[in-house]
């Protein structure tokens, strides 16, 4: 199958892997099959899961034709028939869609490391240790 062909069916199969929410396009529609294909390319582990859920579905004419539940039912019989293909291969999708700058304001993500800005930590509250410093060593000094 030709990279054109996958990308049309990769694009198809992410919008119903990662459907629309709201105003937020499915993961097809965010345009993301060919960013997907790249990372895939990056290790034989992916590229060869990538290759296994393609060539397991049905052509992209006879996907794009199908109905939104003979889609889902497509997508379930790759996943029983091979399911660490699609397992890693639904690990890549996953990573590239929450990659997404658009994702991450649905979600109201800030998408940053939490370092050097931190994550904020509320004082220490000294009280906590109050039982245990009560209570007498239970230990042998040495």
């Amino acid at each position: 199958m030709t990279i054109n062909h996958t990308t049309d069916l990769l694009t198809a199969v992410l919008d119903r892997a990662l459907p629309p929410v709201g105003n937020l396009p499915g993961a097809g529609g965010m345009g993301l099959s060919e960013e997907v294909i790249k990372r895939c390319a990056a290790d034989f582990r992916f590229s060869d899961a990538l290759d296994a859920v393609v060539e397991a579905l049905p052509s992209p004419g006879d996907f794009a034709a199908l109905d939104d539940d003979g889609r889902d039912e497509a997508l379930r019989a790759v996943e029983s028939s091979n399911p660490d293909a699609f397992g890693l291969w639904l690990d890549v999708v996953y990573t590239v869609y929450y990659m997404q700058p658009d994702v991450h304001k649905r979600l109201n993500w800030h998408g940053r490391s939490p370092q050097p800005d931190g994550n904020t930590m509320p004082p220490w509250d000294e009280s906590i240790l109050g039982v245990i410093r009560q209570r007498e060593p239970f230990w042998r000094k040495t």
